[in-house]
C-alpha cells in the first residue's frame, strides 16, 4: 500500500504529499517514543508541519496508527494467501490462516510494536473499530461457506467468531517465543485451543 493511500472502513482516500510526510514523521516517532508515548505535536515536528496542518489529513494519532496498521496488514496478507491452499475445509483453513499470520506477523517489526502497545491492541479490539470491520470482512466468505457445508457450531455468531479468532492471533503473537521455533507444536495449539471449539463436531476434527 503506497503511503499516498489510506483505508478507511474498506475505502481509500488520496492524502497527498503532505499527508506522506506527516506519517512518515509519525512512523518515526513511533519508533522513538512508542505510540502511547508520540504526541500530535512530537509528530507535526517531525513531519515539519503545523499541529492544526496534521488535523486537516488526520482525525487524531489513532488515524494515524490505523492509515500505517492497514498498510502493514495488507502485506502479511498477501503473504498469508501465498502459503493457504484454497480448497481446504473450515477447520484446516482457519488453523492455517492463523499460523501463517501469526509467523509473517511476527517477522514485521511494525506489527509487532503495534500488538505490543497497550493502547493500540485495545482500541484494535473493539468490535466498531476498523480493524475488526476489517477483520470481519476477510472472514466472511469463509464463514459462509463454513456455516453453508455445517462445520461452524450452529450456536455461534460469525461476527463474534472472528472477533475471537483476532483475539488470539494478538495472543499469539505475544507469546510466540514461547514456542521456540516450534511451528508443528503452534498449529496443535492453533488447532486443538482455537479452532475445534467452533466445529459442529468438536471430537473429530475436518479431513
Amino acid at each position: 500500500m503506497d503511503v499516498s493511500e489510506s483505508r478507511q472502513d474498506g475505502a481509500i482516500r488520496d492524502i497527498g504529499k503532505t499527508g506522506a510526510k506527516i506519517v512518515d514523521g509519525a512512523r518515526r516517532c513511533f519508533e522513538r517514543y512508542g505510540i502511547e508515548k508520540t504526541t500530535i505535536e512530537d509528530i507535526a515536528k517531525a513531519a515539519g508541519v503545523s499541529r492544526p496542518t496534521v488535523y486537516k489529513f488526520f482525525a487524531g494519532k489513532m488515524d494515524i496508527v490505523d492509515h500505517i496498521g492497514f498498510g502493514e496488514l495488507d502485506k502479511i496478507q498477501e503473504l498469508v494467501r501465498a502459503r493457504i491452499k484454497p480448497d481446504l475445509g473450515f477447520a484446516d483453513m482457519t488453523t492455517e490462516a492463523i499460523v501463517a499470520s501469526v509467523l509473517v506477523a511476527s517477522g514485521n517489526p511494525y506489527i509487532r510494536r503495534f500488538v505490543e502497545d497497550l493502547e493500540v491492541s485495545a482500541q484494535s479490539q473493539l468490535p466498531t473499530s476498523p480493524y475488526q470491520q476489517q477483520a470481519r470482512r476477510r472472514w466472511e466468505s469463509v464463514m459462509k461457506r463454513a456455516q453453508a457445508s455445517g462445520e461452524l457450531a450452529a450456536d455461534l455468531d460469525p461476527a463474534e467468531v472472528v472477533s475471537w479468532l483476532s483475539r488470539n492471533q494478538v495472543m499469539l503473537l505475544r507469546v510466540l517465543d514461547q514456542f521456540g521455533g516450534d511451528e508443528e507444536k503452534l498449529r496443535h495449539m492453533v488447532r486443538r485451543f482455537v479452532v475445534e471449539p467452533l466445529l459442529v463436531n468438536r471430537s473429530t476434527p475436518s479431513s
